[in-house]
């Protein structure tokens, strides 16, 4: 069995956030073959706060956990923690029950989105650089900058298009960051939980969203 879970977006410091994670991962890790989180399993992230965070790494360090950033914890990439198993590529491909599957958090895959692409595209890499040297008071106030900033240049309505599975050349494509589950052979868009607690199984029956 096969679980993916996206769009936590557990806020650091928030014991709430950080105790209905850890409850659910300690029940769903036993029955689990992998776990994939796919991106925004906090709702920000920068060096510096490990040791707030401690007890939730410590949980995530399980060799068939697979973290994914996404576009509010993209930092995690700059995390270094040998145990963990953080995805290097912001889109991987895995082969379940015969099938080739393009995991994403989803912010690389949407039309229309040209605000975040721009901020994507410049500014990201600059934030690694300067997570690294600045300190973390000053980190604090320009990731909560960027959470707001994030919010305000995504259109209304953004997409993933129908035939991105095909352009892609895999047969199905998971993926969160919309926030709106969508289930079909060639896409799956997994609900956010931080909504409600859902995540997807998939196993031999196929896949099939749990909760909500």
């Amino acid at each position: 069995m096969q679980i993916f879970v996206a769009d936590v977006h557990m806020r650091p410091g928030n014991d709430r956030d950080r105790d209905r994670f850890l409850c659910w991962l300690k029940r769903i890790r036993p029955e689990a073959e992998n776990i994939y989180i796919l991106g925004d399993l906090f709702d920000f992230w920068y060096s510096g706060l490990e040791d707030a965070l401690s007890d939730v790494l410590d949980a995530l360090c399980h060799p068939n956990i697979h973290i994914m950033p996404g576009n509010r914890d993209f930092l995690l990439h700059n995390l270094k923690n040998d145990a963990l198993d953080i995805l290097s590529s912001e889109e991987v491909v895995v082969t379940l029950y015969d099938r080739d599957i393009l995991l994403a958090h989803g912010h690389t895959l949407t039309m229309n989105d040209y605000g975040f692409k721009c901020l994507h595209f410049a500014l990201w890499p600059l934030l690694r650089f300067l997570d690294c040297r600045l300190p973390i008071s000053l980190k604090e106030k320009w990731a909560r900058s960027l959470v707001n900033t994030s919010a305000a240049i995504r259109p209304p309505k953004v997409t993933i298009p129908v035939d991105a599975a095909r352009k892609h050349g895999v047969n199905t494509i998971v993926c969160g960051h919309l926030h709106t589950p969508f289930l079909s052979q060639e896409m799956i868009v997994l609900p956010a939980f931080v909504d409600n607690g859902s995540f997807l199984i998939w196993d031999q029956d196929g896949p099939r969203i749990i909760g909500g």
